[in-house]
């Protein structure tokens, strides 16, 4: 992770090189962008991973983002981001605004909070009256 891929390297720098590159290379793994999407909306809750994500992708200028969105691991990484905040799906290049990949990742992150939400709810005691 160089100077070349800014997002990536940015990842490292918050969960530490070891960690990001295991994370980085789970997302590469799936044989697609479309997959890396769907294979990284199916990941449990990791809010330290997300923000890290989410960081990463805030720090960079869009067209770091339209370089590495070449990558399928980075797809991935992106969905993970938009979980910690949606909203950075509207910093993206215009080139990359209407992929399909896009609308997808904003679907899963809508669905991610509802369930987080709906999970706090069920909470015991949540309502309770002390």
């Amino acid at each position: 992770m160089t100077e070349k891929y800014p997002i990536q390297a940015e990842l490292a720098s918050t969960l530490g090189a070891e960690r990001a590159e295991r994370l980085l290379t789970k997302l590469d793994d799936y044989s697609n962008q479309p997959n890396a999407v769907k294979g990284a909306s199916k990941r449990p809750s990791a809010p330290e991973i997300e923000a890290a994500a989410h960081a990463a992708f805030a720090a960079a200028t869009p067209e770091e983002a339209d370089f590495e969105l070449d990558s399928i691991g980075v797809w991935g990484l992106l969905t993970l981001a938009a979980r910690a905040d949606v909203t950075i799906l509207d910093r993206l290049p215009a080139s990359r605004a209407d992929n399909p990949k896009v609308a997808s990742i904003r679907r899963a992150a809508t669905k991610y909070r509802k369930g987080l939400t709906d999970a706090e709810a069920r909470q015991p005691g949540a309502d309770s009256a002390e």
